[in-house]
């Protein structure tokens, strides 16, 4: 593990103390679950990338549907 220094807002500070004690674990206990769950989540998708990716999913699903028919382990879904 690794010491990190970081400046909280009297607030966040507040808000964070009432928290951990709520969950009976201290405060850097609590920073590290918070961590953890955000970094733990998928990030966005942009939604430029998103509608070209459909895009040529549309454009190309007649050609994969012709290289990979009916296996079910090569299917490209929508």
């Amino acid at each position: 593990m690794h010491r990190t220094n970081l400046y909280l807002t009297e607030e966040q500070e507040e808000k964070l103390d009432a928290r951990a004690r709520a969950a009976g674990v201290s405060r850097s206990a609590l920073v590290r679950s918070i961590i953890d769950r955000e970094l733990d989540r998928p990030l966005p998708v942009d939604e430029s990338v998103a509608e070209t990716l459909g895009h040529l999913a549309d454009r190309y699903h007649a050609a994969v549907q012709g290289l990979f028919g009916d296996d079910p382990d090569l299917r490209v879904d929508r």
